[in-house]
């Protein structure tokens, strides 16, 4: 009996020494920035078509109906992350230089946590609006949320020079799952101009190397109600998106879900 014992202590042993470690899988993570709820709600039949999940950053939530907050609540029941984007929409650059960074916090962080607190809902995670940041003011605002998400794009306007780079050299827009806390996502709007190509690029290389794609947009356009130059992106869009990273066999993520340890 006890050779027996011995025996299978020894062979339960070999085994987990040979156990692969799990290997954190390739995916998408796709943000939503302002107070576009009643919109957003509308997207939930094609995310759960695609058994998707997404991260919306709240604006001026003391602004929110209360049919929103539970609006807001039912995508979080159904896994979605419901993050901070500020009280007062303001690009913190400009605004701690015309101030301070004391009252940046004071009227665009701390009122919004407030807020959204009784609200019901504990963001950990904060878009800069306008993609706008220093990195003293992150320094700051990671004592308060785990994760500090910034704009991306494929092409960028600088003293009237078109900057434009491959999507899938945009190395600042995959998260290696490695800790960062500080990232950027990709605006996909229809104001960036991409194509399904273009993005066809990007999920090729997370799919490869094994690392989450992060985008975003703005406000749910179709056909039928978009306006020209209006600040959002084409649905069909973004369920050429979901569709081209299920046939990557790509996971979606939340924000939050990128600073979980692995």
């Amino acid at each position: 009996m006890q050779k027996l014992l011995y025996y299978l202590v020894f062979i339960t042993l070999i085994f987990s020494c040979n156990k692969k470690k799990d290997i954190p899988k390739a995916g998408i993570a796709i943000s939503f920035d302002d107070r576009f709820v009643k919109e957003w709600y509308q997207l939930r039949p094609l995310l759960k078509k695609y058994n998707a999940k997404c991260t919306f950053f709240i604006t001026q939530p003391d602004s929110l109906s209360h049919d929103e907050v539970i609006l807001l609540h039912q995508l979080q029941n159904e896994g979605n992350e419901i993050g901070c984007h500020g009280a007062i929409h303001v690009r913190s650059m400009y605004y701690i230089w015309d101030f301070s960074l004391e009252e940046y916090m004071k009227n665009e962080i701390f009122p919004a946590l407030k807020t959204m607190k009784k609200q019901g809902f504990y963001p950990k995670t904060f878009a800069h609006p306008g993609g706008s940041q220093m990195w003293y003011s992150d320094r700051e605002l990671l004592k308060h949320f785990t994760l500090l998400r910034d704009v991306s794009m494929k092409t960028r306007t600088l003293w009237d020079f078109d900057y434009t780079h491959e999507i899938e050299d945009i190395d600042e827009i995959f998260h290696q799952r490695d800790g960062t806390q500080k990232v950027n996502a990709l605006l996909i709007d229809t104001s960036a101009k991409l194509t399904i190509e273009d993005i066809k690029k990007g999920l090729k290389r997370a799919s490869e190397e094994g690392s989450v794609m992060m985008m975003f947009g703005h406000k749910p356009l179709s056909e039928t109600t978009q306006k020209v130059n209006e600040y959002g992106f084409d649905i069909k869009f973004l369920e050429q998106i979901l569709a081209e990273s299920a046939k990557l066999n790509l996971k979606t993520y939340t924000m939050q879900e990128l600073t979980n340890p692995l």
